[in-house]
């Protein structure tokens, strides 16, 4: 055993129905978070730049098992509209935390895709704490997110 941590690796995807060019333009304005995570009491945005451009930043606030509030700002690193997008972690629990955005054109709407990779250091727990905590938790917030993106395209609320 080399006690070597190893990121966790996610996938999320999801239709929708409408223009990537729609889709995009709502995710590149990091004030629809709010949006996608309203209702879900453990997501607070606590600032942002007012872009997903490089080297813009986004601080939020998620609140793990209930009760262990942790803030964790991310800088954008990726900007290529309107193919995808994304950001590393700058500030936070995790010593590794990227997450790029693709948006995919394909008949009838556009394919929004989530690639996260993920890593825990051993103090917080590593592997086992990403495996019981952090998983399900991410599991729940993209569920919860695209249940919401569903319903503002459904809503026509996307622009």
């Amino acid at each position: 055993m080399s006690g070597r941590i190893h990121p966790m690796n996610f996938q999320f995807e999801q239709k929708i129905e409408l223009p990537r060019s729609s889709v995009f333009a709502f995710h590149e304005d990091p004030e629809h978070l709010e949006l996608l995570h309203r209702g879900w009491s453990t997501f607070r945005m606590l600032r942002h730049d007012g872009s997903v451009e490089i080297g813009s930043r986004t601080w939020v606030e998620i609140t793990f098992a209930g009760i262990l509030p942790v803030a964790m700002g991310f800088e954008h690193r990726v900007y290529e509209p309107p193919l995808r997008f994304g950001e590393h972690i700058v500030h936070g629990p995790f010593s590794k935390f990227s997450h790029i955005h693709e948006f995919e054109e394909i008949d009838g709407g556009t394919v929004v895709r989530d690639l996260l990779e993920v890593e825990l250091p051993w103090h917080y727990g590593g592997e086992v704490a990403m495996r019981a905590l952090v998983a399900p938790t991410l599991r729940r917030a993209f569920k919860f997110r695209r249940d919401a993106l569903l319903k503002l395209a459904q809503a026509k609320a996307l622009s």
